[in-house]
């Protein structure tokens, strides 16, 4: 069957299938192996083909899976690992060089941040943070060494887009550079369906597949996609570090992408709708998606997003107390205290005290930060539950 379908919820339902071969059995089977036998010593030496040769460098289960990430990012390539975290420091690694310098923003996902702190010093590489809305201007960052510049946007907790192809254009204007530099995008966020970033000029896309991939709190697993000499890359890191996702897993992740689109959709409009209603009360001093037009990054969103999704956060004036916030939040009854996010159930969390070891002074207003993301439930519930918790701390 055809997988070049022009529309990509058509693609998500069709990609890594193969039934014909499967004897008329529609989703691919689980296959659980380090060991493949080669059917001759002139096979096993690689003198004559064999498809695949060790479980941890592939299997017909990771194949249908990387497939079809890298068919709807227009990809190459695409390489699956055992977390979203796993699939960063992978690729990474991937264009890490001694004597190197990377750029990043600084509204950079914690876990990558504790990781490009922590060990690029380590192999000789210079890490060095920017303001996530320095846009084109990133060329004052950039010297002869520069090798990468990683973007989130938007960003980790406080939600600044940054200008893609403002940045590509100032990577790829430069003269100085030893080498190009490589556009590397966590898309986390926007995904495949609302952020075509290989499109806008990103080289590489990462992706935490454990969040709406995978959609349902129980998996985790992480994909990064190319095409050329930088999938090649990705491909052979992943093969040096051993790098390898469980077959259970890229089976969930394959059947994730089915109903990505509509689980994508519900929670995005549930986040728009809770995200429209708490800008309209009093005690909040900003809301922090993209997707409104009192954002100062929405010209950005309507010009490079076809959605959003559901993941934002509001900044609550500090006229309570820690504590009484504290009760109010652990008081709602539909929103749940947790990280990560992207699955069926909706979760709430203070963000004010993850942002203090950022580099440059706050971009967002004064008070305390709080992060939502809208999951499946019914938008009124969800308004309930907030209304609720505002209520409550806004009571003397």
């Amino acid at each position: 069957m055809s997988k070049d379908y022009k529309h990509i919820d058509t693609r998500l339902g069709h990609l890594g299938l193969d039934p014909i071969s499967n004897y008329g059995i529609p989703n691919p089977p689980i296959y659980r192996t380090s060991t493949i036998l080669s059917s001759s010593f002139a096979q096993h030496r690689g003198e004559l083909p064999k498809p695949y040769t060790y479980g941890r460098n592939g299997t017909p289960t990771s194949a249908a899976f990387e497939g079809a990430v890298a068919n709807i990012y227009d990809a190459e390539t695409c390489i699956s690992t055992p977390s979203g975290l796993a699939a960063l420091t992978t690729a990474l690694l991937a264009f890490t060089q001694s004597g190197g310098h990377m750029l990043f923003p600084d509204s950079l996902y914690g876990s990558t941040r504790r990781f490009v702190t922590n060990m690029l010093p380590m192999m000789g590489v210079e890490a060095e943070f920017y303001p996530a809305r320095i846009n084109g201007d990133i060329s004052g960052y950039i010297r002869p060494s520069t090798s990468l510049i990683f973007v989130e946007s938007p960003g980790s907790l406080t939600f600044e887009l940054q200008d893609l192809p403002a940045i590509v254009k100032a990577a790829r204007s430069q003269t100085k550079t030893a080498s190009p530099i490589t556009i590397m995008v966590d898309n986390t966020w926007g995904t495949a369906l609302h952020y075509p970033v290989l499109q806008l000029g990103a080289d590489v896309v990462v992706e935490a597949a454990t969040k709406y991939i995978c959609g349902h709190s129980d998996i985790s697993l992480g994909i990064a996609a190319a095409s050329g000499i930088h999938g090649k890359a990705l491909k052979q890191t992943a093969k040096n570090l051993g790098i390898c996702a469980g077959p259970d897993d890229l089976y969930a992740g394959l059947r994730g992408l089915r109903t990505l689109r509509l689980r994508l959709e519900q929670s995005a409009a549930n986040g728009l709708y809770l995200a429209e209603r708490i800008e309209k009360h009093p005690l909040v001093e900003a809301v922090l998606h993209p997707a409104l037009p009192s954002c100062m990054d929405n010209a950005i969103y309507k010009r490079d997003f076809s959605g959003s999704c559901g993941l934002f956060g509001f900044v609550l004036r500090k006229e309570m107390s820690q504590e009484k916030l504290d009760k109010a939040l652990e008081d709602m009854e539909v929103f749940a205290i947790g990280d990560s996010w992207g699955g069926y159930e909706s979760l709430v969390k203070q963000a004010h005290y993850e942002i203090t070891g950022r580099s440059f002074a706050k971009n967002h207003p004064e008070g305390y930060l709080v992060r939502l993301y809208a999951g499946l439930e019914h938008g009124e519930d969800l308004w309930a539950d907030i209304e609720g918790m505002l209520a409550a701390v806004s009571a003397s």
